[in-house]
């Protein structure tokens, strides 16, 4: 799952309502090197809207969307944050402006991406999962430059066998996350054939 951050105002909340509003995500160009087109969005808000969360700090459930949209700017969500206790810290966050950020966790779909001549990811379409009121926004450019450096690692040779068996622990983890599927406790037997493991690292996708 891929995440992106966008600024909102404290003014878009309302306490009495319970309801928050903002654009969750933007057609600008973000500092993780990608534009996510106009349209993108279309498909999974017309097939799947209503299994899009609205969670705090990508973590756990505060709410549902109450409506989202694409215009001109971007995708425009309005939410309902639900009368629990976290739920009340969360809107009184960002009603003071401590949490001032709205972030998308999302997944590409196979082929719905492509880099450009100027190396920007083009992303044409995007399977929303949720959106989240953020203190702080994920530093993109330093993780997709982290995923880089492991990758450069893996194809040079430069990893140990223990540190691709906890790369294999820890994908899977992820598409446990994915899938809802129980995570691991990555004390399962582990692949043999390191070539294979090597191989399945470079191939996958975040």
């Amino acid at each position: 799952m891929e995440l992106k951050s966008v600024q909102f105002k404290a003014d878009n909340v309302d306490l009495d309502q319970r309801i928050f509003s903002g654009y969750a995500a933007t057609w600008d160009l973000d500092q993780g090197g990608d534009i996510i087109q106009s349209g993108a969005f279309s498909k999974t808000l017309n097939e799947r809207a209503g299994r899009v969360k609205v969670l705090w700090q990508h973590n756990e459930p505060i709410g549902r969307p109450l409506s989202m949209r694409e215009d001109a700017k971007g995708l425009f969500v309005e939410g309902r944050i639900s009368k629990t206790r976290l739920g009340d810290e969360a809107l009184e966050l960002m009603k003071d402006g401590v949490v001032d950020q709205m972030s998308i966790g999302y997944i590409i779909p196979q082929g719905k991406s492509s880099v450009n001549g100027d190396g920007i990811r083009v992303i044409t379409e995007v399977k929303l999962l949720e959106f989240s009121p953020v203190t702080f926004p994920m530093n993109e450019a330093a993780m997709i430059t982290g995923v880089k450096n492991i990758q450069n690692r893996i194809k040079s040779g430069n990893l140990t066998a223990e540190e691709l068996k906890n790369l294999s622990g820890m994908i899977g983890d992820l598409n446990a996350l994915l899938t809802n599927e129980p995570l691991s406790t990555h004390e399962e037997k582990q692949p043999q054939d390191l070539t294979e493991l090597k191989q399945a690292i470079l191939n996958f996708k975040l």
